[in-house]
């Protein structure tokens, strides 16, 4: 037997040594050169008959080498090799330039940078590797926020604290599902010091927003960036780059001499904060055009002409319009360039100058100056609400620095301080902007609603006769962008058969709605055995009690009888729905017997599916033999049910109306 291994191993020894090894090709890094400094564009495909992807890529940008290809078109002009890059800006993630506009570069692994390394953990290195050859003389300082990395998602993701913008319903996937109403098929938009258009981000989306590794590259680790000011890297040039195709870009401070970019830049130097960091500020918060902060006329708020809050300082709660001008007037900001150098101020005392000094943490709100962590109070104070403004305000700032001085900026001295958290995830990727929702709206089964059907219950059971081979299940969903599997008609081939039906949201998520069946020898119940079967309420001498809505009622009835067929009606005859009253009647025929059943809801003695002081009057005139009721009313009055309508039932029905004591159907 150990010979026969041994033969045994020597033969797969052989064999896997014969299979070729796969190896992974080596990522390489590099930047863009090109003769006429205009930068490169970026293809489909590896080659030029593939279409362009976004803008190119601009001169001196850093990229990411994935991979290369090898063409060769018969051409003297044709490029001859290709390469596969990460390119953010377009959703593939993917494009491809040719290899002879890109000067590979190593990566920097000092010795000396390689130590400064050791403040981060190991899953901020590589990405640190690659910004520290872009941006070699950057200092990177990890700032160990002492806290649990999911305390803090948990605590940001508080309805209202955290919100996305979203003006088209096209980021569903990154919503907060309890904001969610299936019934209406809604995400709210109602949050305080939101507005239409913003939604409570989901646990998963703040999760990425607030992992600083999503941000460690070229433009987004600005959010990073010690936000104070410096006469050598910032200029007025860099500040109107930014302010470029908006209003502030066009038009003069309080209609004088001054630009826009020139107030910026002073209140900067003026209060030692980064101009860059204002003018995105500012960008932000009032848009391109002007918004409703700073138009100087406010024809619902004639008390507030002429004052401008650019910042959108105060402005929150229910009425953020108001709440900021308020602001606004509180701190006199009566001009344009009050306004303006008045917020710088603000900003420099209320956050920079108390540690919050980056966009990230005037974000999110992390910092602690006191030697116990314990001491400080977290996640309050908050410059803003969009968890999106450090991650466009970084861009803005990159293009400043890169307006001013070209591909020279990358050998500016930044300071980055970049938060570290306890217990952080492997990674926390953005999930997909696709909707989420996969519920069903409606489920029959051979045409018949399946009993009891809510778009949250996903496990139902069915009766069926032991005879019956097949049956159609249809199905419709909530969300249109969703799509049903596993309708149609459904072979059925033994009792306790699941059948799944499964919805797939837009984002592929799958929800899978189980229905069970239950074989039963039905066709051979006639009514009397039918009524006998019945497990749920009590079907006797013509009046149903113990069920309280027609839903319980149908499906008391076809769980003893798949067959047999049962309405309900109101007291008008109509056939009813929801809740019901006592009058109201179950008619349910098998085959060619019917039978009809008076519901009595005890204390209900009107039939209008409430107990309430018209009924307390009513068993009182009964007693008094001022009037007599009868039928089902006489039954419903008899609420201790001893036969027997007086003074108990009375009490028992003021008790129930005045909530000490609940009647027991």
């Amino acid at each position: 037997m150990r010979k026969i291994m041994n033969i045994i191993f020597c033969l797969l020894f052989l064999f896997i040594n014969l299979i070729p090894p796969v190896f992974a090709e080596e990522i390489k890094y590099g930047f863009i050169r090109t003769p006429d400094g205009k930068g490169v564009k970026v293809r489909q495909g590896p080659g030029t008959s593939y279409g362009t992807l976004s803008d190119g890529l601009g001169e001196g940008e850093f990229i990411r080498i994935i991979s290369e290809f090898k063409t060769d078109d018969g051409t003297e002009t044709s490029c001859k090799l290709w390469y596969k890059i990460e390119f953010n800006e377009v959703e593939s993630g993917i494009g491809y330039v040719c290899s002879d506009y890109v000067e590979l570069t190593e990566i920097d692994t000092s010795k000396d940078f390689e130590e400064s390394l050791k403040s981060f953990p190991e899953s901020y290195h590589d990405a640190l590797r690659v910004l520290h050859t872009i941006y070699p003389n950057a200092k990177f300082e990890a700032y160990d926020t002492r806290l649990d990395f999911n305390t803090v998602v948990s605590n940001e993701a508080i309805l209202g604290k955290s919100l996305i913008w979203d003006s088209n319903n096209s980021r569903d996937g990154l919503k907060h599902m309890d904001s969610y109403d299936y019934t209406t098929n809604k995400f709210s938009n109602n949050f305080s010091g939101g507005g239409s258009t913003w939604y409570a981000a989901s646990k998963e989306t703040i999760a990425y927003y607030i992992d600083p590794r999503n941000f460690l590259n070229e433009k987004n680790v600005f959010m990073f960036e010690s936000l104070t000011f410096s006469a050598s890297a910032h200029s007025v040039s860099g500040v109107a780059s930014i302010l470029d195709g908006s209003f502030m870009a066009t038009e003069k401070v309080d209609g004088g001499s001054k630009t826009f970019a020139e107030v910026i830049y002073s209140s900067g130097n003026q209060y030692q904060i980064n101009p860059y960091y204002l003018a995105s500020r500012i960008l932000q918060e009032t848009g391109y055009t002007r918004s409703a902060l700073v138009k100087g006329t406010y024809p619902s708020y004639p008390q507030f002409n002429g004052y401008y809050n650019f910042y959108n300082y105060g402005a929150g709660g229910n009425n953020v319009v108001y709440n900021g001008l308020a602001s606004a007037y509180k701190y006199g900001w009566n001009s344009e360039e009050k306004a303006i150098t008045g917020g710088a101020y603000l900003i420099g005392k209320d956050y920079i100058n108390v540690g919050q000094n980056t966009n990230y943490f005037q974000k999110w709100d992390v910092t602690c100056r006191k030697s116990n962590v314990n001491d400080c109070s977290f996640y309050i104070h908050q410059y803003m609400q969009n968890i999106e403004a450090p991650y466009s305000e970084s861009s803005s700032t990159y293009d400043g620095y890169k307006d001013k001085f070209g591909n020279e900026m990358y050998q500016l001295p930044y300071v980055f301080r970049i938060p570290v958290y306890k217990n952080m995830p492997a990674a926390n990727p953005l999930p997909s902007s696709r909707n989420p929702i996969n519920y069903l709206k409606t489920l029959t089964v051979d045409g018949k609603s399946v009993t009891n059907f809510n778009s949250l219950n996903t496990s139902y059971s069915i009766t069926l006769p032991s005879n019956v081979n097949s049956i159609n299940i249809d199905a419709t969903v909530i969300e249109k962008r969703s799509s049903i599997s596993g309708t149609g008609n459904i072979k059925i081939t033994n009792d306790g058969q699941v059948i799944p039906i499964t919805v797939t949201a837009e984002n592929g998520d799958k929800l899978v709605y189980n229905i069970t069946v239950k074989l039963t020898d039905a066709e051979s119940m006639n009514l009397e055995q039918t009524i006998n079967s019945i497990k749920s309420g009590t079907f006797k001498d013509g009046y149903v009690t113990g069920l309280t809505n027609v839903s319980t009622i149908l499906k008391a009835v076809t769980d003893a009888n798949v067959l047999a067929d049962v309405k309900v009606t109101d007291l008008n005859g109509k056939e009813a729905s929801g809740s019901v009253g006592t009058g109201y009647k179950a008619n349910i025929t098998v085959g060619e017997e019917s039978a009809v059943f008076e519901v009595v809801i005890y204390g209900d003695t009107n039939g209008d599916s409430e107990i309430t002081i018209l009924d307390l009057l009513r068993v009182q005139k009964h007693i008094l033999k001022s009037s007599t009721l009868s039928g089902a009313n006489a039954k419903a009055a008899d609420v201790s049910k001893d036969n027997n309508i007086d003074i108990l039932d009375l009490l028992k029905v003021q008790k129930h109306i005045l909530g000490s004591s609940t009647i027991e159907q």
